[in-house]
């Protein structure tokens, strides 16, 4: 196999290059069912989406070339994250519609798939039973756009840990609460097969998976090949993560008899040295979200694997708010815990266990104030926040003042920003590419 490094320079041409070089269209059929799987993970009306979720430009111009090629049986999928607002509206819905991917769909006539609405099929990953969207596993042609970006749990996130998006909601919490994240990201990527690779490097993040903690930058790269491994290997080792330290990757490497050694990979294009990186891949989350806005006297350590996604994207964003609202505040040692790795080695009424796992998972702590949910809601979070860490009369001020943002978001009224966003005001950071 062959990966490809292509230069983006904003024509369809940059993107048929990075396909014709590693004969990206090879197995594909005229009548093929193509299915289309983006990395739009997040609802970001409020995050900026830069290194964070695939960009429309590239998810158009793979709709142009499969319809260039003949195909017309086109399908977009995704299962977005959920549970983070209290709205109706399917998240993923929201997904497609604010990165563009929905008006592409119109414009091609290409069909939408939320796979969180399911139907799905019960698969077993080594004893452990989960739910992969019908939609993935019956494509002809899956065709795996990720975006180039780091993770702050297994380290990257690139083709292999894009296909997690097939999974059912529960599914992706048993990844997650199994702990063992890395073993099943690599058994899923032996069930669902991509066909083609196409890493969207328009942008690419540090500190990932989201922009609250995470910080884009412009790389203007697109990364393409028929084998999902060699392509992540590519992937990790331009971010400068050591492909040998990302979980999935040696396990898979393991498994297969693969080389994770970058050197045995064929590539052609742009040379692999001149667009290599070394960016970090983790955070603290009371250094990257608290600290900036001079927020003291909070612990949120590193939660480890066992944090799902749905629960660290909410309380991400309920600190950053909470921090925010609270600029230059001490708090004189309150500690946060989530997931199931994390411990208390005491128990007090300064500690807060967020989620049902942590709260399962310290059952014995009696005066710990506890957030229940799976995922608890952001409105859910700032009230326990605000009723642990407040007074009373400044409770109620940030209450209302916060009610009526938080009814502003959701209406389209009102924007957020947070510590760090300024740099995305430069010209570097293009929104129309979403």
């Amino acid at each position: 196999m062959t990966v490809a490094l292509a230069r983006f320079d904003g024509s369809l041409d940059c993107l048929r290059d990075a396909i014709e070089l590693c004969d990206g269209f090879a197995r594909l059929r005229k009548n093929d069912k193509v299915l289309i799987k983006p990395n739009n993970c997040f609802r970001h009306r409020i995050m900026p989406p830069y290194g964070m979720v695939t960009t429309s430009w590239v998810i158009e111009g793979v709709v142009q070339l499969l319809l260039e090629y003949g195909c017309y049986d086109i399908s977009i999928g995704e299962g977005a994250i959920i549970g983070i607002f209290d709205e109706l509206e399917p998240y993923t819905k929201r997904g497609f519609k604010g990165t563009g991917i929905e008006r592409i769909a119109k414009k091609y006539g290409v069909k939408l798939v939320d796979f969180n609405q399911g139907p799905f099929k019960e698969l077993d990953l080594g004893g452990i039973k989960v739910e992969v969207s019908e939609h993935a596993l019956n494509a002809d042609f899956l065709v795996n756009v990720p975006v180039l970006k780091t993770h702050f749990q297994a380290k990257v996130s690139l083709g292999f840990k894009n296909l997690k998006g097939c999974l059912s909601q529960e599914s992706k919490r048993k990844f997650h609460i199994s702990k063992r994240l890395d073993t099943l990201i690599c058994l899923l990527n032996e069930a669902i097969r991509s066909h083609l690779v196409v890493i969207d490097g328009i942008y690419m993040l540090e500190k990932g998976p989201e922009t609250l903690a995470g910080v884009a930058h412009r790389k203007n790269l697109l990364i393409a090949s028929r084998d999902v491994f060699e392509c992540d290997v590519v992937g990790a080792t331009i971010l400068g993560i050591d492909p040998r330290e990302v979980g999935y990757l040696a396990e898979f490497a393991r498994r297969h008899s693969r080389s994770l050694d970058v050197a045995t990979i064929e590539i052609r294009g742009e040379p692999l040295e001149s667009v290599k990186e070394q960016l970090e891949w983790r955070f603290e989350p009371d250094q990257q979200l608290l600290s900036p806005c001079g927020v003291t006297g909070v612990s949120a350590p590193h939660p480890g694997q066992t944090l799902c996604s749905a629960c660290g994207a909410t309380l991400a964003l309920a600190l950053s708010i909470f921090a925010k609202d609270n600029l230059g505040t001490d708090f004189g040692g309150v500690e946060l815990y989530y997931g199931l790795g994390l411990k208390p080695q005491k128990d007090t009424s300064k500690i807060l266990l967020y989620g049902d796992c942590a709260i399962r998972s310290n059952k014995g702590l009696e005066d710990a104030v506890k957030v229940e949910g799976c995922p608890p809601t952001l409105t859910k979070t700032l009230v326990a926040l605000m009723k642990m860490l407040l007074s009373k009369p400044r409770t109620v001020r940030m209450l209302l003042i916060r009610s009526a943002k938080l009814a502003g978001i959701r209406l389209g009224l009102y924007k957020e920003t947070f510590f760090g966003w300024e740099r995305y005001r430069s010209k570097e950071f293009d929104k129309s590419h979403f």
